[in-house]
C-alpha cells in the first residue's frame, strides 16, 4: 500500500506559457541592464542576451548527467558568458541586486497551478500520504518556488521540498528521489512518483526504485526504453479521478 507521493512541479503541478516565459525573459535582462550600466560598466543589451541563452544551454548540459548548478553560480556563468571578467567586475552588492532580480521575476509573472492540483493534494493528505515535491529547476530557483507554492497556499501541505538547484543533483539520478524518501522516512516500495517527463520522472524513480505515473495526453510507448511507468493518465484530473488506483500499487 502506497503511504508516500512525490509530484514533479513544472507541468504537472503548476503550467506556463511561452509567452509568460518570454516575458520574464526579457524584464530580466531589461533590469540587470540598468542594474549593470548604472554601475558605469559597458555591456551591450545584446550581450546580456546572448550570455543567457548561452547559459540556460550550460546548465541543460550538467542537468543531462543527472547534476545541476547552484543558483549563485547560474549568475556567475551567465554574467561570464555575457562578457569575460564582467562578474569579478561587479562589487558584492550590485551581484546581489542582480541575483533578486533573476530570482524574483518569476513572482511577478509566476506559472498558474493546475486546477486539479489542490484537489489531489488535499485527498491525499487526508489520507495521512506524506508528499513531495522533487522538481529539476531552470532559470529560476528553488528558494523562489518556495516563496511562490507557499503563497498560494500549496507548500503547507507538503512534507518536503526538494529542488535540484540546491543539492546539485538532478533527475534522473536516482540519488534525488534516495534523498526525497529518507527525509520522509519513507521506503521506495511504497512510494509513488507523478511526473510529466519520461525520462526524468519515469526513469529516475525506476533508478530508485520507485513506481511512477506518467501524466501525458499522448504517450509513446514504443519510445519508453524497456522502462514502463506502473500507470499513465492522459491529465491531472483523470489522476484525481482515480486516486484509489494509485494507492493501491
Amino acid at each position: 500500500m502506497i503511504d508516500t507521493v512525490t509530484f514533479d512541479l513544472w507541468n504537472t503541478l503548476i503550467h506556463d506559457t511561452r509567452e509568460n516565459g518570454e516575458t520574464r525573459t526579457n524584464l530580466r535582462l531589461s533590469k540587470i541592464y540598468k542594474t549593470i550600466t548604472s554601475s558605469n560598466i559597458s555591456i551591450q543589451r545584446e550581450e546580456l542576451k546572448r550570455g543567457y541563452f548561452e547559459c540556460l544551454e550550460y546548465c541543460i548540459s550538467v542537468r543531462k548527467k543527472g547534476l545541476d548548478v547552484s543558483f549563485a553560480d547560474q549568475i556567475c556563468q551567465f554574467l561570464e558568458l555575457s562578457k569575460t571578467g564582467l562578474y569579478s567586475e561587479l562589487d558584492d552588492a550590485t551581484i546581489g541586486r542582480i541575483e533578486n532580480i533573476y530570482a524574483d521575476v518569476y513572482l511577478e509573472h509566476p506559472s498558474l497551478i493546475h486546477s486539479s492540483s489542490f484537489e489531489i493534494i488535499k485527498d491525499l493528505k487526508a489520507k495521512h500520504i506524506k508528499l513531495a515535491i522533487i522538481s529539476n529547476t531552470s532559470m529560476t530557483p528553488g528558494t523562489t518556488f518556495r516563496k511562490f507554492l507557499f503563497k498560494n497556499g500549496l507548500a503547507q501541505y507538503f512534507d518536503a521540498l526538494i529542488f535540484s538547484d540546491e543539492l546539485r543533483i538532478s533527475k534522473p539520478n536516482p540519488d534525488l528521489f534516495t534523498y526525497t524518501l529518507n527525509k520522509l522516512s519513507s521506503a521506495p516500495e511504497y512510494t509513488v512518483h507523478v511526473g510529466d517527463q519520461y525520462q526524468t520522472d519515469i526513469v529516475g524513480a525506476k533508478a530508485a526504485g520507485i513506481n511512477s505515473i506518467l501524466i501525458d495526453p499522448n504517450p509513446t510507448a514504443e519510445d519508453w526504453d524497456g522502462i514502463y511507468p506502473s500507470l499513465t493518465y492522459d491529465s491531472l484530473k483523470s489522476l484525481a479521478n482515480n486516486l484509489n488506483q494509485m494507492l493501491t500499487l
